[in-house]
């Protein structure tokens, strides 16, 4: 199937929406994605049908997904592939549902959270421009009139203002461009494959709190259908689409192929998972905790996004108000004040 890009995060949650439903249902998933594709507009239906069209033909729904060039993430061909193994390929997808709608909705607080600081930043440039194109000049008339010296670091800092005033239309166009890029990239289904960063940021622990339950979730499915353990990790690590964990899935399925026993957990692999996994115990037990803890992941996610829906807003708000404040206290307040200092002195 000829793709343009990969499928934005809504369409992919769209269109999962739907073959989780034909599956719930029990609705040949050929027939149904073509009759879906006729309603879906542009490339969200052209990809259903696509879809249809391959599994009428008598190909495998993970074989389709993954012949579709780069339309969806590498986490979603993997949570497909897991679903199809588990035999509950609508539970596999309401699962990744779960984490994209997380990202999704930590993307719009995101955005929402950006308008008034970026209404702020408009203002401030405004007011910028007007302080160092007329009351800078006026300040240091003024000054000169007098007789009166202005402090050095006010020398220091007026020179830097007019540097940055010079250079703010370069400053504008490169913040724009990126501006454009990071909307562009969020978009994207593939920021649920992309790599979170350092996870001390709050949108880093809810995308890879969300992966973990993504993962557990999983590997619950697929040691209920009694698939081999290590296979059963291999898939569940491929189905995150966390790349530290996918690495430590595969030398751990590798080990377990070995006939090695889990003594040493490798980097990236939860401790508390891992521990599970090395006690052993009845499978169904397992199961249950596996269960467990990927509600126990969701809830921190969630846990997450509320603080970030309350205290995002006003910490940018806070630092950009509170930025432009002393910029503009310090080049028109603070010289003014100075200048009835040195005139109440004595001659």
């Amino acid at each position: 199937m000829a793709t343009s890009g990969p499928i934005t995060l809504d369409n992919l949650m769209a269109l999962n929406d739907e073959i989780a439903a034909l599956a719930r249902a029990g609705v040949p998933l050929d027939r149904g994605l073509l009759a879906i594709g006729q309603d879906m507009p542009g490339r969200l239906g052209r990809i259903a049908q696509s879809l249809g069209r391959r599994l009428e033909s008598g190909e495998d729904l993970a074989v389709a997904v993954s012949q579709s060039g780069d339309a969806f993430p590498p986490i979603y061909r993997a949570v497909v592939l897991a679903g199809l193994r588990s035999g509950k390929l609508s539970v596999a997808l309401e699962g990744i549902a779960r984490t994209a709608r997380r990202v999704s909705d930590t993307r719009r607080v995101m955005l929402v959270s950006l308008i008034y600081p970026l209404v702020v930043i408009v203002v401030a440039v405004g007011v910028f421009r007007f302080t160092m194109s007329t009351t800078v000049p006026i300040i240091e008339a003024t000054f000169d009139d007098i007789g009166v010296v202005l402090p050095r670091w006010y020398d220091l800092m007026s020179q830097f203002a007019h540097y940055l005033l010079v250079a703010l239309p370069w400053l504008e166009g490169a913040a724009g461009i990126l501006l454009v890029i990071g909307l562009y990239r969020v978009s994207r289904a593939s920021v649920l494959d992309a790599r979170p960063g350092r996870r001390t940021t709050t949108v880093a622990q809810i995308l890879h709190a969300g992966r973990l339950a993504t993962f557990a979730e999983t590997l619950a499915l697929l040691l209920e259908q009694q698939l081999p353990l290590a296979e059963s990790l291999e898939l569940a690590c491929q189905s995150s689409g966390d790349h530290r964990l996918k690495l430590a899935g595969q030398e751990l399925a590798d080990a377990l192929r070995r006939g090695e026993p889990l003594r040493r957990l490798p980097p990236g692999f939860p401790p508390l998972l891992g521990w599970m996994l090395a006690g052993g115990g009845q499978p169904g037990q397992l199961v249950e905790a596996l269960r467990r803890l990927a509600e126990n992941y969701r809830r921190r996610a969630a846990r997450l996004g509320v603080w970030l829906t309350i205290y995002l807003p006003i910490l940018l708000s806070a630092g950009v108000c509170g930025l432009v404040v002393a910029t503009y206290v310090l080049l028109t307040m603070v010289p003014f004040y100075y200048l009835l200092f040195q005139l109440s002195l004595p001659n």
